[in-house]
C-alpha cells in the first residue's frame, strides 16, 4: 500500500486519523508510506505517530523524497519500492479515511477475473452521507465525472451492484501489479511528468485499451477530504486546466476532428486576455500550452488511447460543438448527476 504524504500540517488530524486507519485495516500485508519532501514538519508527526501507533505485526517502510514529485511520482516511488512478491496494491490519499474491511473486500472481487487491473469502491465526503464518487466517467469532451458524485445513497440507483466505470479514483485504488507491469506505462502506473491530475484517468483508459478493467465495487470504502493538499499549494488552479489538454493531445475520441479547434480557441482567448491585463488568464494560457505539448510528448512515446475502447458518456453532437465554438463554461458538464447506467461500451474488436 502507498499512502502519499505532503504538506498535511495543515490538516494534520486528518491526516494521521487516515494513517492510523490504514495501519489498523482488517487486511494482512504491509504499510507503505511516501512523503513528497515536505517541509512544514508533518513528515516528522507521521514518523513519530507511526512508531508510537504501529500495531506490532504490520510493517512500515517509510520513503522519503528529496523533491516534490506531485501525485504521479509520489505513487510511483512507493510502486518501486514495493514488496516484490506483492499481487496487488493501493494507492491512498492522505485525506481519506478507510474502512476496516474495505481492502480485503476489493481484493476479493478482484480475484475473481484476472482482467480486472483497477478498482474502487464507494468514497463519500466527510458528512458520511454524500457520495465523493462510485468510480470515475469520462465523456466525449474528456470531462471527468465522479459516478453519482452530491448525492445520497438513495439518489443512486446503480451503487449497490459491480460496474464497469473509465478509471478508478486515485485516492484510493487498488490496482494488479502482473496488469501494471504488463501494460502501465513503462511498466509503472503513472506517468511522472502528470505530476497532479489525469494521471488515475489515463491509466485507466490505457487499461481499458490493452484488455484490462476498471471496477466500481459495492464495499464502503471510505471518507475522504477531498483536495486538502492541492487547495492549501495553489496547485488547483494550474493542475487541472493542464490535465485536461492532456487528455486532449493524447485521447482519441469520436469528436477528434473538433477538439484541436477548442484547443487553439482556449489558447489563443486566454493569451489575448493575459496580454490584457487579467492575470488569471496568464495561469489559464500556460496550462494550456503546458498541457497540450505533454499531451503530444506522451501520444509521440506511447501512442494514441482511444476513449471508445472505454466505458464512457456519449454526448449529443450539439453539445460537443457549443463546447467547442463558443466561450459556455464546462462547469455544468462537470457537475452533472451520472450513473453508471450513463456508461457505455462500444466492442471495436
Amino acid at each position: 500500500m502507498v499512502w502519499l504524504n505532503y504538506n498535511s500540517m495543515g490538516f494534520i488530524d486528518v491526516a494521521l486519523r487516515s494513517l492510523g486507519s490504514f495501519l489498523n485495516l482488517d487486511f494482512d500485508g504491509y504499510e507503505l508510506v511516501v512523503d513528497n519532501a515536505s517541509s512544514d514538519g508533518s513528515f516528522e508527526r507521521i514518523k513519530k505517530f507511526i512508531e508510537e501507533k504501529r500495531p506490532g505485526g504490520v510493517r512500515v517502510k517509510v520513503v522519503r523524497n528529496e523533491r516534490n514529485l506531485g501525485y504521479a511520482g509520489g505513487m510511483n516511488v512507493g510502486w518501486e519500492a514495493r514488496d516484490p512478491d506483492s499481487k496487488y496494491v493501493a494507492f491512498v490519499n492522505n485525506d481519506l479515511i478507510p474502512t476496516p474491511q474495505s481492502l480485503t473486500k476489493l481484493i476479493e472481487y478482484m480475484e475473481g477475473d484476472e482482467k480486472i487491473a483497477a478498482t474502487n469502491g464507494l468514497i463519500k465526503y466527510p458528512d458520511g452521507k454524500t457520495i465523493y464518487a462510485a468510480g470515475w466517467a469520462v465523456d466525449d469532451i474528456l470531462t471527468g465525472i465522479g459516478v453519482c458524485n452530491g448525492r445520497g445513497l438513495a439518489d443512486c440507483s446503480t451503487v449497490d451492484k459491480p460496474h464497469l466505470v473509465t478509471y478508478a479514483d486515485g485516492s484510493y485504488m487498488v490496482v494488479r501489479v502482473s496488469a501494471i507491469k504488463a501494460v502501465g506505462f513503462d511498466g509503472k502506473p503513472f506517468i511522472n511528468e502528470t505530476f497532479l491530475y489525469a494521471d488515475d484517468a489515463l491509466l485507466g483508459i490505457r487499461l481499458w485499451n490493452l484488455g484490462y478493467s476498471s471496477y466500481y465495487v459495492p464495499v464502503e470504502a471510505g471518507i475522504h477530504h477531498a483536495s486538502l493538499t492541492t487547495k492549501s499549494t495553489g496547485f488547483i488552479r494550474y493542475y487541472p486546466i493542464r490535465a485536461k489538454f492532456i487528455m486532449y493531445a493524447m485521447i482519441r475520441t469520436s469528436h477528434n476532428n473538433v477538439l484541436p479547434i477548442y484547443h487553439a480557441r482556449i489558447k489563443w482567448s486566454s493569451w489575448l486576455l493575459c496580454n490584457a491585463g487579467l492575470g488569471q488568464y496568464c495561469t489559464m494560457y500556460k496550462a494550456v500550452t503546458d498541457g497540450w505539448e505533454l499531451g503530444m510528448r506522451f501520444r509521440n512515446r506511447y501512442g494514441f488511447l482511444d476513449l471508445n475502447k472505454a466505458p464512457h458518456i456519449k454526448l449529443p453532437t450539439y453539445v460537443v460543438m457549443a463546447h467547442v465554438f463558443f466561450p459556455i463554461r464546462s462547469t455544468f458538464l462537470r457537475n452533472r448527476f451520472v450513473t453508471h447506467d450513463d456508461l457505455m461500451l462500444d466492442e471495436l474488436g
